[in-house]
């Protein structure tokens, strides 16, 4: 391999847990700074979801050049390692036409893998190894592989555990990398804890009243056996689907908000072990980033 072909690639990538407007200051870098957007959500890619895992909207979509947004059917395989397979090719292109690319997304293990060049040969091999496993399962044979790791992620955590442990039961460290591929600039997205909490309350409320039910119930009719996808693990769609298909167990709206929050928290805890180096957007200060991102670029 040539040093050329070792040389990294800036991009920034735009962090931080959910309902923190990360697509709208990607959004807002993309126009000023020239770039495209690759998502780095684990569930915006489907076609078939929309409300509940918080997509684009069709205007936003309009505003910029996305990537790997809705590109996939729910019954199409997606997982950690096509996903870096076809960022990395998305940024090679991106960088060739001159203009930056720019990640935006809460799966941070996916922004992980595609960042620091996670090692994931041959992951496709494992792909459904430990998929029928409950969460006390997976963090058990996570934790003899990788207590550490394990303790990082958490027993709540199911997609994650389950990524982890494809990768580790093949002897490698989840963090063993190759070549690093990019130069990365974190903005990481935040606000105090009791606001994110209280809007989160909002989003699934809005999400709710916008037809997150009406689009379950829409996808169940499609793919009867939709709770049993990938797809499904996004938070909510499990509860939402169950409720439809068995009105007498009722939605438990608090549940779902609660799973959020929970979530968020978790979001929180991987961003503070991960991303050191970042600048902050804080929900007003959109310009000092700006100006931050473009000293950076240059």
């Amino acid at each position: 391999m040539t040093k050329k072909s070792l040389v990294s690639k800036k991009v920034i990538v735009v962090v931080g847990p959910t309902a923190t407007n990360k697509t709208n200051v990607a959004i807002t870098l993309a126009k000023e700074l020239n770039g495209e957007i690759i998502n780095a959500d684990a569930f915006q890619v489907y076609q078939e979801l929309n409300i509940g895992v918080n997509k684009p909207t069709t205007q936003e979509l309009t505003m910029a050049k996305f990537h790997l947004v809705g590109t996939i059917s729910i019954n199409q395989k997606w997982d950690i390692k096509r996903f870096q397979d076809e960022a990395n090719t998305i940024i090679q292109d991106i960088c060739a036409r001159g203009k930056l690319p720019i990640i935006v997304g809460g799966s941070h293990l996916y922004v992980d893998a595609l960042i620091n060049n996670y090692d994931l040969t041959n992951t496709n091999e494992r792909d459904h190894k430990f998929e029928d496993l409950s969460n006390h399962e997976l963090f058990i044979e996570l934790s003899k592989l990788d207590n550490s790791l394990a303790n990082k992620i958490g027993e709540n955590n199911h997609q994650r555990l389950l990524r982890a442990l494809q990768v580790v039961s093949s002897g490698k460290s989840l963090h063993q990398t190759n070549q690093p591929l990019h130069d990365p600039l974190y903005v990481l997205c935040t606000k105090p804890r009791d606001i994110l909490y209280e809007d989160i309350n909002k989003r699934v409320d809005l999400m709710i009243r916008q037809g997150w039910f009406e689009e379950v119930h829409k996808v169940i009719g499609q793919c009867p056996n939709f709770i049993n996808l990938n797809a499904a693990k996004a938070i909510g769609y499990i509860p939402i689907a169950n409720g439809l298909l068995n009105p007498t167990l009722g939605i438990d709206i608090n549940k779902i908000k609660q799973q959020t929050r929970q979530y968020a928290k978790r979001q929180l805890t991987w961003i503070h072990h991960h991303y050191k180096n970042v600048t902050e957007y804080t929900q007003d200060n959109i310009k000092q980033v700006i100006n931050y991102a473009r000293k950076w670029v240059k």
